[in-house]
């Protein structure tokens, strides 16, 4: 068996100095890193200090002042007006207190619809000439009876919804007139107002109570700056000085769903219509949903009743009551604004 070494003492204190000469070492090396690193913070706040300090001799210079130019860039402003269904009745209720609708409240909305868009109208007149005003008639200014709950529900007949929105986009539209030198009146009808049971496709007009209004309306304007265009067909062409518009209710939109939303479907649908008539524009309704798209050229209207239970049914997103305002100016030839008007003040009083 071997025999055990016995540890010498002047081994043992040898070990216990080196390693405590190791760990002294060790800090003094953290110390020296803690140290360089302060000292680097050092300098550069010394250089930010100098580099605030330095700014304290900057003398104020005058920008020339731009000359107000008489020749502003000429531009045509245009207001969408579509999905009013303004005989419809919606209670707090079935829209989880989001909305409520009735023929007050849609004159309401029409009023400040109204207010709103001549306001902007005149704010945009301080950066461009504009003294032609578009207003676009969209359809489903009227529900009609095409389902059963809204004959029980609505508050007027068709016809006399008709009536009762045509007074008020006459109002609105000899308001326009008063405030520019010229109006041009296009027109949409949409899936709602129409006599049959199921949407046609050559006779769709001829059956469309909206489509009388436009052309009972056109024919009895006396106003010389107002002209109407009322689409004989699904489309309508709108030509301001080079710049085309096309207008459309929306209906053959196909919507699927899915996450990119109306966008995908309206691009689709708008390079099929350009392959025959290309536009610089689209402009529709139908879907209740304010958009502009700059790239995808088209601008997607909102609507003047807004939630019901409907939405909620299909899961649509909630949008307060709006409808669109488009800037055009024409030395650029495109569209410079696109915003929405809204027209919900009963909703947040």
């Amino acid at each position: 068996m071997a025999k055990r070494r016995r540890l010498n003492p002047d081994d043992v204190f040898g070990v216990a100095h080196d390693s405590e000469t190791l760990k002294l070492r060790e800090e003094i090396a953290s110390l020296k890193r803690r140290y360089e690193s302060a000292l680097k913070q050092l300098d550069a706040e010394r250089a930010r200090a100098d580099s605030i300090a330095s700014l304290s001799g900057i003398k104020p210079v005058k920008l020339a002042r731009q000359k107000k130019s008489s020749s502003r860039n000429p531009a045509t402003m245009v207001c969408l007006i579509s999905d009013v269904h303004c005989e419809e009745t919606i209670s707090r209720e079935e829209t989880n207190g989001l909305n409520q609708y009735s023929l007050d409240i849609c004159e309401r909305r029409l009023a400040e619809l109204q207010h709103r868009f001549l306001g902007m109208l005149e704010h945009e007149r301080q950066i461009a000439d504009i003294d032609r005003v578009v207003i676009w008639l969209g359809g489903d200014l009227v529900s009609g009876h095409i389902h059963e709950e809204l004959a029980e529900r609505n508050s007027l007949a068709p016809m006399a919804a008709c009536r009762w929105v045509g007074a008020r986009m006459r109002g609105f539209i000899d308001a326009v007139a008063d405030n520019a030198g010229q109006v041009i009146v296009a027109t949409s009808s949409g899936n709602h107002g129409r006599s049959t049971p199921k949407q046609r496709c050559q006779t769709e007009l001829d059956h469309s109570f909206e489509h009388h209004l436009y052309l009972t309306m056109a024919a009895a304007e006396n106003k010389q700056n107002i002209q109407w265009q009322v689409a004989g067909g699904e489309l309508n062409y709108l030509d301001l000085d080079g710049f085309l518009i096309r207008f459309l209710h929306g209906f053959s939109i196909k919507y699927s769903g899915g996450v990119y939303g109306l966008a995908l479907p309206a691009m689709k649908a708008i390079h099929a219509w350009d392959a025959s008539r290309r536009a610089d524009l689209t402009c529709f309704g139908h879907y209740h949903a304010f958009g502009w798209l700059r790239a995808g050229r088209y601008v997607s209207n909102g609507s003047v009743i807004g939630h019901s239970a409907y939405t909620v049914r299909i899961k649509a997103g909630y949008e307060p009551p709006c409808q669109a305002a488009i800037v055009i100016d024409h030395h650029r030839n495109e569209v410079t604004r696109a915003l929405p008007i809204w027209c919900d003040k009963d909703l947040r009083t």
